[in-house]
């Protein structure tokens, strides 16, 4: 069943314009045929009343519910030099249900601040692509980018992922009581010495992923994965 980000509602109807519109008529969406439109937080099952030159009509039948992430993870992503890496990145952080992304800028990264703040409005369009496969209600929010400088331990619980040290597993974590955490991944290459002594003076713990060493974009998204189904019921 397809999904739509409609451009508003009126009574029980929502009305998609634009690109959605457009993306209706590219998948030949019929009058009568059942489809799911997501807004403000919320999915419903909508059926397709109209469909006109410029937009259509979608009559709302029922509000689907949709179950809440067990815990809110910001996910603090070294940029990788390759930025389309980081697209991926984006991609399967909105899938899993990760809170929001900062891009980090850190010795090993993509460097330049600017280059990343253009990025947004591209990295935000993704997001809803991403939304609209997964269900996802809500947007990932994506911050500018920090340096380790700018960032803190402000969560319940605060970690770095680090193959190199002799942290904890992250299947190992105890997640009671535990309702919001940050993740640091490194870029290609990891952090230097220098760096991950002042994660840990930041309060962000080292922990690890099994067997191997993983690349950036797998380890971002492996561990966030593990630390929203670990805090799960």
């Amino acid at each position: 069943m397809h999904t739509f980000l409609p451009s508003c509602k009126s009574g029980s109807f929502f009305i998609v314009k634009d690109k959605e519109f457009r993306h209706i008529r590219v998948r030949r969406v019929r009058r009568g045929e059942k489809l799911k439109v997501i807004w403000e937080g919320s999915v419903y099952l909508c059926e397709l009343e109209t469909l006109g030159r410029r937009e259509a009509k979608l009559r709302i039948l029922e509000k689907i519910e949709v179950g809440d992430p067990p815990v809110r993870i910001t996910l603090l992503q070294a940029v990788p030099v390759d930025l389309k890496t980081f697209e991926v990145i984006v991609q399967k952080a909105t899938e899993i249900g990760v809170s929001s992304v900062v891009p980090l800028i850190t010795e090993r990264s993509f460097q330049r601040r600017e280059v990343l703040i253009k990025k947004k409005d591209r990295w935000k369009r993704i997001v809803k692509e991403a939304m609209k496969q997964s269900g996802r209600p809500f947007m990932l929010e994506i911050e500018d980018p920090k340096t380790l400088e700018e960032i803190e331990a402000g969560e319940d619980l605060n970690l770095f992922l680090d193959n190199f040290s002799k942290g904890n597993r992250v299947r190992d974590l105890n997640m009671e009581g535990i309702r919001s955490v940050s993740i640091i991944v490194g870029p290609e290459g990891g952090f230097s010495k220098r760096e991950v002594e002042k994660m840990m003076d930041l309060g962000f713990a080292p922990v690890r992923l099994e067997p191997y060493v993983l690349r950036s974009e797998t380890a971002a998204i492996l561990g966030a994965g593990i630390i929203m189904n670990l805090a799960g019921p």
